[in-house]
This record gives structure tokens, sequence and C-alpha cells, in this order.
């Protein structure tokens, strides 16, 4: 399993092409979530699960990856933090882009 962004109810091609993928499952268990839990973050810890993102939330998020790239430097091994950074900076610069249409949804899971 592999956890990626996805917009729901895609309304057009670009929509339903949009894909952001973030990490397996094991990696999110094993680089993620350390992070994600010493921080206490909330949005980022959904990832696991699943969760609906609208627009507004975007800021809230992009924060928090940027606490989890900070920790990252920190704690996790060469190759650990290229591809933590690679996706991390996959979501930052794309997630805003999902909402052209400013109804839109995009599922984190």
């Amino acid at each position: 399993m592999a956890i990626s962004a996805i917009i729901l109810d895609p309304q057009n091609d670009y929509e339903r092409e949009f894909f952001i993928p973030v990490a397996t499952e094991v990696f999110f268990q094993d680089c993620w979530k350390p992070a994600v839990e010493s921080l206490g973050l909330q949005w980022t810890d959904l990832f696991s699960t699943g969760v609906d993102v609208e627009e507004e939330d975007v800021p809230h998020i992009i924060e928090e990856l940027l606490l989890i790239k900070e920790w990252a430097t920190n704690n996790l091994n060469e190759e650990q933090k290229d591809k933590i950074f690679k996706r991390i900076e996959g979501l930052i610069n794309k997630l805003p882009e999902a909402y052209k249409r400013k109804d839109a949804v995009v599922f984190i899971g």
C-alpha cells in the first residue's frame, strides 16, 4: 500500500490526472510517523488513515511538512532524508495547484 494525494470527484482531465505520491506504508511508519509523533502534528498524522483536505487546510499542512523536514534533517539517514525531502517538496509545490476549482477536495491517504 502507498499513501498519495488525489482529487476526489474529479471534474476534468487535470483533476483526474492529479496525483502526488507521499510514501509507502512502511516508509511512512519508519520515517514520517516518528516525526509526526515527536512534533505532535495533527494533519500529517491523518495521512496514514486518510484525510480530506480543502483549500483552507493547505497552509496548515505545509507548515507541518516544513516541521517534518526540519526534524528529518537531524533524525534520518541521508537516503531517508533524500526520499522524504523529495516527497515533501512535491506536496508543497503541487498541493496548492489542486484547487483550480475552489470546491475541490483532495484526499491524502
